[in-house]
């Protein structure tokens, strides 16, 4: 039977993209590590044709929901990032898309790739141990499972970029600071929440179940609850919004209610997309540089494609503030 690049990695000690990189001469193999797989190459007596290698590959998973992918510009300035770093690494992209899990896994079989990036943090528990029960590397972006302690993962300190939207909200002046949330009650907006919940705490302010809501892109939401909060005469006179796409439909409602932002209310958001700079007024938000978390996505798997037996890892991406018309202080 003919020796393959697999059974070279096995004696080796190395994943099988270790030996093909090592075969192209890959700057990012070290030498020690290219010494020692070519004496195994020796020793099977391996002969390989240049013409037939393996190009690597790590595919892309995008969430299921098709409104989440293609409605907001989140996802696209992570693969933006993600497509600049495996360019400069070598490595080709696959984009997997499915409606539920088995499409996914489907798709994920098909491609083939190295590893894999989900651009999501709650995966199906099944395609979980079907990653792991078949040894391929992957990362998610957000918050892996609590329970989970072998998951690589790249992500904003959601908790801390809630906290200090609403000291910047105090920091002008607001004590009624209302929190819009994610209807779906994805795990970055109940962070965000946590974080707004213990400043509000902090700083002494009343927290009221009432200036707590979520909204919905989809168009058949009805914000009945919110509108009824906007004609209140105890109406926020701020919100701390979870994502920039629901702060310009709170826009839209405060609009509705006869207010405007900044006059009547300040908006603070998340995410800094192309919502936040084109709205009327523009968005103050905080900038989780989704570009940054594609590239540190990168960095990271390929580490662990290339070295298997490293330990899993968490990787943090600082947040920034940036400062629009739409925080007025009071």
């Amino acid at each position: 039977m003919a020796i393959t690049i697999k059974d070279i990695a096995k004696k080796a000690g190395v994943s099988p993209s270790t030996v093909s990189r090592t075969i192209n001469n890959h700057y990012s193999i070290s030498e020690e590590t290219k010494a020692k797989v070519r004496a195994v190459m020796d020793e099977l007596g391996y002969v390989y044709d240049k013409s037939h290698l393996q190009t690597h590959t790590i595919g892309v998973v995008f969430p299921r929901s098709m409104v989440d992918v293609y409605e907001n510009p989140f996802y696209l300035e992570i693969v933006r990032g993600i497509s600049y770093l495996c360019n400069k690494e070598h490595y080709t992209l696959n984009l997997i898309t499915g409606a539920d899990f088995r499409e996914i896994k489907t798709s994920i079989e098909i491609a083939n790739c190295e590893g894999y990036i989900f651009l999501y943090a709650d995966i199906n528990e099944a395609l979980t141990h079907y990653m792991v029960e078949h040894e391929i590397p992957y990362i998610v972006i957000g918050k892996p499972a609590m329970q989970s302690v072998t998951s690589l993962s790249v992500d904003t300190d959601n908790v801390q970029a809630g906290y200090e939207a609403v000291k910047y909200l105090i920091s002008k002046g607001h004590k009624k600071i209302g929190y819009i949330g994610a209807e779906k009650h994805a795990q970055y907006a109940l962070d965000r929440r946590i974080g707004y919940t213990q400043a509000i705490t902090e700083a002494g302010y009343p927290l009221r179940d009432n200036y707590i809501h979520t909204l919905s892109s989809s168009y058949t939401y009805s914000p009945d609850d919110i509108l009824s909060l906007l004609r209140s005469e105890n109406c926020p006179t701020a919100f701390v919004v979870c994502d920039d796409i629901y702060a310009v439909i709170m826009t839209r409602l405060i609009d509705e209610v006869g207010k405007r932002v900044p006059d009547d209310i300040s908006l603070i958001s998340f995410n800094n997309s192309i919502f936040a700079r084109l709205a009327n007024p523009p968005l103050t938000t905080i900038d989780v540089n989704p570009n940054q978390l594609g590239m540190e996505a990168v960095v990271q798997i390929v580490k662990h494609i290339e070295t298997p037996t490293m330990f899993a890892t968490r990787t943090i991406v600082p947040f920034t503030i940036r400062k629009r018309q739409s925080v007025k202080s009071v």
